[in-house]
């Protein structure tokens, strides 16, 4: 049997007001979340390599610093 419902204040609330017998045993299972893509409304292209370097792949990028450089806008065309 499967009965929907919600949490409220902390305690399962089902819908429908079913009827169980007191004590009896139930599971309660979580459905997965919706997968939810964003895309940005003003969409920019990067520019590669995001760093001129003379020896490519010689500095060590972090997302912290990948971030910073594309809020710069220092490597955007």
């Amino acid at each position: 049997m499967e009965i929907p419902g919600r949490i409220q204040n902390g305690v399962v609330v089902f819908e429908g007001a079913p009827s169980l017998p007191e004590g009896a045993a139930v599971t309660v299972v979580l459905p997965p979340r919706k997968l939810v893509v964003r895309f940005a409304q003003n969409q920019r292209q990067v520019a590669f390599p995001l760093i001129d370097s003379a020896n490519p792949g010689s500095v060590h990028l972090t997302n912290e610093m990948i971030g910073e450089i594309l809020n710069e806008g220092t490597a955007l065309s």
